[in-house]
């Protein structure tokens, strides 16, 4: 899935049940996609258009590398799912460190909770830098199988960048 030798994202999930037991857990690799590509180059090394904050989200849409937030269909609506807010910050990313002799930095837990309903089947996780359509997508993860949150149950996403 990565065309990128300088980048690895492995984004972690967990499925928790009412009582915070792990339901599911498993580990993909994300792909960074060309907006994403732009906004660091365009971030790092011109100054410009420097993100304040980024989102998780999620839906149930097949992504790829050439996809930007206003083609992404699937959404889901109510039941808990908000788009989740991830600061550009030591809070957000509260850990930068070496490992295996690159730099890496690993995000908070980011959860959606279902709440008075199911959150719809969904089979991606992505990165943006707003909570509509108005920003850039940096980066997703398609599920090996769609996720249907049941009410009650939590999904937990973390996810490590290492400069490699």
């Amino acid at each position: 899935m990565s065309k990128h030798k300088f980048w690895e994202g492995i984004w972690e999930f967990e499925i928790l049940d009412k009582n915070k037991n792990i339901i599911e857990s498993w580990k993909k690799q994300n792909a960074l996609v060309d907006q994403g590509e732009q906004s660091i180059l365009d971030s790092y090394f011109r100054g410009q258009n420097t993100p304040t904050g980024y989102y998780v989200r999620l839906c149930n849409d097949s992504l790829d590398e050439a996809d930007t937030l206003i083609s992404i269909q699937g959404e889901p609506v109510g039941n808990g799912y908000l788009a989740t807010n991830l600061p550009r910050s030591i809070s957000g990313f509260p850990t930068l460190e070496l490992d295996e002799g690159d730099y890496r930095i690993t995000s908070r837990d980011v959860q959606f909770d279902a709440i008075g309903g199911d959150i719809s089947q969904v089979n991606t996780a992505f990165l943006a830098t707003s909570s509509d359509n108005s920003g850039l997508l940096i980066a997703f993860v398609n599920f090996s199988t769609p996720k249907t949150i049941t009410d009650g149950n939590s999904l937990v996403i973390r996810f490590k960048i290492r400069m490699k």
